[in-house]
């Protein structure tokens, strides 16, 4: 990754969710302050939000970080080293979580729940960062949530890398027939 220009100012685990997490309090302070947010249509799209996280998570593994270059190579040498302190490039961070700010405002929601649904995808940007921090770590206990998703990311990274994309869920694996074994 040094050779990439790109890449020259890079942030580890876990500096590395500084971006995401102050973007996601950047979101809550305008999902609230917006005049009648409506808390539980605003919880509703958080939720949503969240959701959407995984699919999103799942396609820019799948495409991005297995098929587009400069990614492509930044990820491969994660696959060759998946034990070594994993290093974001600031520039991504910032261009990943402003679309994700900056996507939901264009739907006709309004500016408080257009702000619960950033929010709630940016707070999935967040949880997959420290999951899959935790996912390179010990053994997490067989058969709990977090075992099976270390389990299947295992397997991405040692059978096939062209399965198990997932982080945070197996589900849309499951959808796109990509699961592990």
């Amino acid at each position: 990754m040094r050779d990439l220009r790109l890449s020259a100012i890079t942030l580890g685990f876990p500096q590395s969710v500084l971006v995401p997490s102050v973007a996601a309090a950047f979101m809550v302070g305008a999902w609230v302050r917006a005049p009648r947010p409506g808390l539980g249509g605003g919880l509703a799209l958080f939720v949503a939000g969240l959701a959407s996280w995984t699919l999103v998570e799942y396609l820019l593994h799948r495409f991005m970080l297995h098929r587009v270059e400069p990614f492509r190579s930044w990820h491969l040498e994660h696959h060759r080293h998946p034990d070594a302190p994993m290093r974001i490039p600031v520039a991504f961070s910032l261009a990943l979580v402003l679309a994700l700010a900056a996507l939901p405002p264009l739907l006709p929601l309004g500016t408080g729940l257009a702000a619960a649904l950033s929010c709630g995808l940016i707070v999935g940007h967040l949880l997959q960062e420290i999951v899959h921090h935790r996912l390179h770590g010990a053994a997490c206990r067989p058969g709990s949530w977090l075992g099976v998703r270390q389990r299947d990311h295992d397997y991405h990274h040692q059978r096939d890398e062209r399965a198990a994309y997932g982080t945070l869920t197996g589900f849309w694996d499951r959808v796109f027939c990509t699961g592990g074994g």
